[in-house]
């Protein structure tokens, strides 16, 4: 019995410590080329240090996003995820989405707008909209990775 106690302690301790460098969530991402929210996987690694996002269709499987976490520049939440978000994208093509997403209130949903350097050192941005449940682990994994505090309306920085 002390045997088998013993193991339970190491395992959780052990599962414990991956659960703490990669999270993966189930949420709706901004694809740019159509300018509609799609449903796709997020994967943040502080262990690999890496940012994934994954459309689950296949049809926008070109269109997924990967980069290391000192690409990101800036993450926003909330309303200024979606100022930032109109900012750095243009107006004209976010209106719909953003709209779209006033209309999710029947569940709770969080936004994340995640700015980051391409290859070629252009500002791109990546918004993310995630049940708020589950926006709290992504923020404080997003933070791990980066060292980048979330920006808010309530605080701008």
């Amino acid at each position: 019995m002390k045997k088998f106690a013993l193991f339970i302690s190491v395992a959780s301790v052990l599962f414990t410590n991956n659960l703490a460098f990669a999270g993966e969530y189930g949420a709706k991402c901004l694809h740019i080329a159509s300018g509609k929210m799609r449903g796709c996987i997020v994967f943040v690694s502080t262990r690999q240090n890496s940012f994934e996002m994954n459309f689950r269709s296949d049809k926008y499987q070109k269109d997924n996003l990967r980069f290391r976490g000192d690409k990101i520049v800036e993450i926003s939440s909330g309303e200024h995820a979606q100022k930032r978000t109109k900012e750095t994208i243009g107006a004209s093509l976010v209106l719909g989405p953003l709209g779209a997403l006033v209309g999710l209130a029947k569940e709770k949903r969080t936004q994340f707008a995640i700015e980051y350097t391409d290859p070629k050192g252009k500002t791109n941005i990546a918004l993310i909209d995630i049940k708020t449940k589950d926006g709290v682990s992504l923020g404080q994994d997003l933070e791990s990775l980066t060292g980048v505090k979330i920006r808010t309306t309530e605080n701008p920085q």
